[in-house]
């Protein structure tokens, strides 16, 4: 199983890991990871978060109001320049709020930068007002995500490239950089479990983030669309092996050895192939880093 550690959110008071004036921190902290073995580094995103106590409570929240939210391409691209194994991942960009031609700008940039080892993980999100305040439909926010990784597709594959959609379209656009093939850069999408999210992972994703929020039975919901995707994928001609299913390891007020031994196995049974790691769900300062993520790896490669 691969695995993934994520800076960036954090579930404790802000400032205790990554805040506003130690960002640079977290060089240090990719260098840490991937001189450590760890296979992944994920960066989320919040443009802006709405200060509404009354509608995102503490129990319906779930991140911090000021915590700090650094832009995840840009911060990608600079990370590539510390690293040069780790792939990068976004985790995700919330796509809908980009222009699709300069989304797929910054994405086939960070692709050139890293030496090819960026995956684009893309979702809706949840808050509408951040959508209201960049000017974006939220009621329109699953087509506009379809048509702008449809533009992106189109920009990263032969040039000139022409695309058509209800939001988007332009004709005879040349995009570079742009990765040799289209599929170079993955797409992940992160959602909970519906019908659209199926047919999208079939159509042109490489993995899938499951978002288990409220669910009641999260690893019964991973299961069901794992088999979904796979034999989706094999009737539309692709490789169900080929399928990434990226699972958030969850504290739950668990030491890091008594979360793996409980959720790793149930996670894996149920499809995952790839586990994610909030750092600061488990650290309590960045001097605790890497003793952490040395722990973390050598637990997760003796499961496997």
């Amino acid at each position: 199983m691969r695995l993934m550690v994520a800076p960036i959110p954090s579930t404790r008071p802000v400032g205790s890991l990554f805040g506003s004036h130690n960002l640079p921190a977290l060089f240090e902290f990719a260098r840490i990871a991937e001189d450590l073995g760890v296979d992944d580094l994920g960066l989320s995103e919040h443009v802006v978060m709405a200060h509404r106590p009354g509608k995102y409570g503490p129990t319906t929240a779930p991140h911090h109001f000021d915590e700090p939210w650094p832009e995840p391409l840009t911060t990608l691209a600079a990370l590539a320049a510390v690293t040069r194994r780790m792939r990068l991942i976004s985790t995700v960009v919330i796509a809908p709020l980009r222009p699709p031609v300069f989304l797929a700008k910054q994405a086939a940039t960070v692709h050139a930068l890293s030496g090819g080892r960026f995956v684009m993980g893309v979702s809706t999100s949840w808050q509408e007002e951040e959508y209201a305040a960049l000017g974006v439909p939220f009621v329109e926010r699953g087509s506009r995500l379809d048509d702008l990784v449809g533009a992106c597709r189109a920009l990263w594959g032969p040039s000139p490239a022409s695309f058509s959609s209800k939001s988007i379209s332009f004709e005879d656009l040349i995009c570079e950089p742009r990765p040799a093939r289209a599929e170079d850069i993955p797409v992940w999408y992160g959602a909970s479990l519906s019908q659209r999210l199926v047919r999208r992972v079939v159509r042109d994703g490489s993995g899938w983030m499951p978002f288990i929020g409220p669910e009641p039975k999260p690893l019964e919901m991973i299961a069901r669309g794992v088999g979904l995707m796979r034999d989706g994928l094999h009737e539309a001609g692709r490789d169900p092996g080929s399928l990434e299913v990226s699972c958030l390891l969850l504290a739950r007020g668990r030491p890091l050895e008594q979360a793996l031994d409980e959720d790793l196995p149930r996670l894996q049974g149920a499809g995952a192939t790839h586990l994610r790691v909030q750092a600061s769900m488990f650290c309590d300062s960045l001097d605790a880093v890497p003793a952490f993520l040395k722990d973390l790896v050598s637990r997760v490669h003796a499961f496997d």
